[in-house]
């Protein structure tokens, strides 16, 4: 199907939270504004998000969230697009940068928690 992502992962994701049940659990992204998104899962380099209006390819922001019991934070660009499931808001993929050091700690004990 021509409208399916070309897989590209070099690391596992992880769901951050239960199945896709439409934009609770939203987190804050902003994008010289504020949007609200949902992280659906989550690796060491990219995740994968829910928002209710699509992004353009190449977008930056940046993520604040929670994440396990860790104050997270991450750089963010749009790397690919692609409508939601149920034709609201879109899916997007994107690469992550942990802003500091100490997110990426958050994140990589985040992920060994939800791992084992």
């Amino acid at each position: 199907m021509a409208d399916e992502f070309q897989e590209r992962r070099r690391f596992p994701r992880v769901p951050v939270q239960g199945p896709d049940k439409g934009m609770d659990g939203l987190h804050e992204f902003r994008l010289g504004r504020r949007l609200r998104l949902r992280v659906v899962d989550i690796s060491v380099s990219g995740a994968l998000f829910r928002t209710e209006e699509p992004l353009p390819l190449g977008a930056k922001g940046r993520l604040h969230m929670l994440l396990g019991s860790g104050d997270f934070e991450a750089q963010i660009e749009v790397k690919r697009q692609q409508p939601a499931p149920d034709g609201r808001g879109a899916m997007l993929g994107a690469s992550i940068t942990p802003s500091q050091p100490r997110h990426h700690e958050v994140l990589e004990q985040f992920l060994s928690r939800a791992g084992s």
